[in-house]
């Protein structure tokens, strides 16, 4: 018999970022596995129930209200602990997604639960930094198992006194039916829908439009490459009220030098998979990434990428076969690998033959979602 599971993320839909969409298709799978899926997260606004149901999993939402920020994810952390003791008899095992509050109270409660804990390590620095920070320093290492998106991630892990026994490569994963090459059908349509020129290179960045995802970094390369037939699309949301909210910056850095015609901001997608089709060449400028899924989507639809060397990116994406790698914050670096992939066709097409051959063994979600399935029905057998 399956294990009773309870997911707990900070924020879950309607909020949309990489860390939510692996929980909700985690949950969604273990559900359509047979397991009896919870997940547990913030509230976020009073037009969301307390309780619902999404796709036959129960989601619960506790805690004060608040829109996605740094402090908001601390603030869960009692409220989060006190309803994982008081309904203990409601799970059988726990996957906190993400370490810090959510993942402190998981390990917390264990100890009086007894319930199992997986982490799931989506933060670069997050366990070694935590581990110095907390006066009990082998909190997080209670958790029964690490679930780590990269494998700089797993031997963070290690390094932090983690027995390599519950140290698991486990990334964010990609759904593989939904994320494929094009057909020039597919793509003549796709173009079509955008109102794209059918000579027109087509760059396209996704992510929060968020200092550390490198987008001012990218505008500035992209006046610098200055191509005639080069398109950027930028996909993503603002983050308003975030100190860290570049979107205002990056739309006024386009009128100031004349850059109109050739950037397009479309907001938040629902489904960046409708995107893909039209794209030539995916752009991850980021600071620092502990993995990079909107990148693994790209190549799984053979897209090359152009990113940043850095963190769990460096897992999947190989200079000179399935992409191009430069320094972070470097534009004019930037705009070189720009300059490259929109003038060189031929490149862009041996690129291309390789990106999704690189990422599908190793990021298919029924891969990666059947051996966390296996994880938790081995955390969860009656120990002697």
């Amino acid at each position: 018999m399956n294990p009773r599971v309870l997911v707990l993320t900070t924020y879950f839909r309607p909020i949309v970022g990489g860390v939510e969409s692996n929980a909700e298709r985690l949950a969604r799978y273990l559900h359509t596995d047979g397991f009896v899926v919870r997940v547990l997260t913030k509230r976020v606004t009073h037009s969301l129930p307390d309780l619902e149901e999404i796709d036959g999993v129960r989601v619960d939402r506790i805690g004060p209200f608040g829109e996605r920020s740094a402090v908001g994810k601390w603030e869960l952390l009692p409220f989060a602990f006190g309803w994982l003791v008081r309904r203990a008899a409601a799970y059988d095992v726990v996957c906190a997604v993400d370490y810090r509050a959510m993942g402190i109270a998981a390990v917390l409660a264990r100890t009086l639960t007894g319930r199992p804990v997986i982490l799931q390590a989506q933060t670069p620095g997050g366990l070694v930094i935590g581990l110095l920070k907390w006066p009990a320093i082998a909190i997080y290492r209670r958790a029964d198992a690490f679930a780590c998106i990269s494998h700089g991630l797993a031997r963070e892990a290690r390094a932090a006194g983690v027995p390599p026994s519950r140290v698991h490569f486990l990334p964010n994963a990609v759904d593989m039916t939904r994320f494929h090459p094009a057909s020039p059908a597919e793509r003549s349509v796709a173009r079509r829908r955008l109102d794209i020129a059918p000579e027109a290179v087509v760059c396209l960045f996704v992510g929060r439009l968020s200092r550390e995802k490198g987008l001012m970094e990218l505008m500035e390369a992209w006046r610098l490459a200055r191509s005639a037939n080069g398109l950027l699309l930028v996909a993503g949301p603002d983050m308003a009220g975030h100190p860290w909210d570049v979107g205002p910056a990056a739309r006024a850095f386009v009128d100031r030098h004349d850059l109109r015609g050739s950037v397009r901001f479309l907001g938040s997608i629902a489904d960046v998979a409708n995107l893909f089709p039209a794209v030539d060449v995916a752009v991850q400028p980021s600071h620092f990434e502990a993995m990079g899924l909107s990148a693994v989507e790209a190549l799984a639809s053979g897209v090359p990428v152009i990113a940043s060397a850095v963190g769990g990116l460096l897992d999947f994406i190989v200079d000179g076969t399935n992409g191009k790698l430069c320094p972070p914050q470097d534009p004019p670096a930037l705009a070189m690998c720009l300059r490259m992939l929109i003038d060189d066709g031929a490149l862009r097409r041996r690129l291309s033959d390789h990106a999704r051959a690189s990422v599908i063994d190793a990021y298919d979600e029924r891969v990666v979602f059947s051996r966390f399935a296996s994880l938790l029905r081995q955390l969860a057998e009656p120990r002697a």
